[in-house]
C-alpha cells in the first residue's frame, strides 16, 4: 500500500511557518517562546495541525491502496466486487485492483478469474480459453487452505459452487466450460535434495525454498537454479541438486508444491 502523506505537517513546521509569516510582516515583534504572539501561533499551529491530519487521512480514502479496511470495502461494494468471509484484507485489495486494472470484459479470460474468485473458498483462479476446443473454457481452481481443512487442492463442492456462480454470467459464445481442481505435479509434492559446500545457512535455505516453491501457480516451473541461487543467498559457496533431477516445467494445470526439503 502506498505511504505518500502530501497533506500532512508536523507541529513545528506549521508553527514556525507562523511565526516566520509574523516577523515578515512585523520585524519587531516579540515571536519568542512565552510571548503573546507565540502563544497565539501555537493554538493556531494546533488547529491546523488537526486539520493536516484530516485532510490527510481523507485523501488516503479516496485510493483503495490507502483506503482504510471499512472504506476499502465501500470502494469495493460500489463496484459489486463484495468481501468474501473470513478474508483478509491484503488478499481483498489485490482482488479489487485486479479489478480496476482489468475491469468486466464480456467474458475474457480476466473475467472468469474475478467470478471464480469472488466464491468464498477459492484462493487463486486460473483460465485457460479454449482448453478444449473452440468455444470452451477451462477454470482452475486453487482452494484457500484456511477454509479447506488445510488443503490447497478444492472439494467438488467448492467447485460446483464456482461453476454455479459462473455458469449465469459466461456469455453465450462460451457454449462449454469446466471448473477444475488444480493438480499437483506428478499427483503429489515435489521433494528437494540439495548438497552445498561452504558456511550456508541450511535451516534458512529449506525455509526459503518451501517459501519459494508454496508460491508458484499452475502451470509456473520450478528451475532448479532458483533453488541454487537461494543457497548462495544463504552463504553457501555452491549447490548441486539431486533431486529433482531437471527444471520442472508443468502444464497450466498442474502446480508444483514442496515436498520434503533436505539441504545438507
Amino acid at each position: 500500500m502506498g505511504t505518500s502523506t502530501p497533506f500532512l505537517q508536523d507541529f513545528d513546521t506549521i508553527l514556525n511557518g507562523i511565526l516566520t509569516d509574523w516577523q515578515n510582516q512585523f520585524p519587531d515583534a516579540d515571536t519568542s517562546k512565552g510571548s503573546l504572539i507565540f502563544i497565539k501561533s501555537a493554538c493556531l499551529a494546533s488547529a491546523l495541525w488537526g486539520l493536516s491530519k484530516k485532510d490527510d487521512w481523507v485523501a488516503k480514502q479516496i485510493f483503495p491502496d490507502t483506503a482504510d479496511f471499512d472504506y476499502l470495502i465501500r470502494h469495493g461494494a460500489v463496484r459489486g466486487l463484495p468481501i468474501k468471509p473470513g478474508e483478509l484484507q491484503s488478499d481483498y485489495i489485490t482482488r479489487l485492483l485486479a479489478y480496476l486494472q482489468q475491469p468486466p470484459a464480456g467474458g475474457n479470460a480476466a473475467d472468469y478469474i474475478t467470478w471464480a474468485e469472488e466464491v468464498a473458498g477459492v484462493k487463486s483462479a486460473y483460465c485457460v480459453p479454449m482448453g478444449q476446443g473452440y468455444g470452451t473454457v477451462d477454470i482452475i481452481i486453487v482452494a484457500d487452505p484456511t477454509l479447506n481443512g488445510g488443503s490447497e487442492i478444492p472439494t467438488q463442492v467448492l467447485l460446483d459452487a464456482v461453476f454455479a456462480f459462473i455458469d449465469p454470467l459466461r456469455p453465450v459464445t462460451a457454449k462449454w466450460i469446466r471448473v477444475l481442481a488444480v493438480v499437483l505435479y506428478n499427483g503429489a509434492n515435489t521433494d528437494v535434495t540439495m548438497a552445498t559446500t561452504g558456511n550456508c545457512n541450511k535451516i534458512q535455505t529449506q525455509a526459503d525454498i518451501t517459501s519459494y516453491m508454496s508460491a508458484l501457480t499452475p502451470g509456473q516451473p520450478l528451475y532448479l537454479s532458483q533453488l541454487i541461487n537461494l543457497a548462495l543467498k544463504n552463504g553457501a559457496t555452491n549447490a548441486t541438486i539431486s533431486a529433482p533431477a531437471a527444471d520442472i516445467i508443468p502444464d497450466a494445470y498442474h502446480m508444483v508444491r514442496p515436498g520434503v526439503i533436505n539441504v545438507t
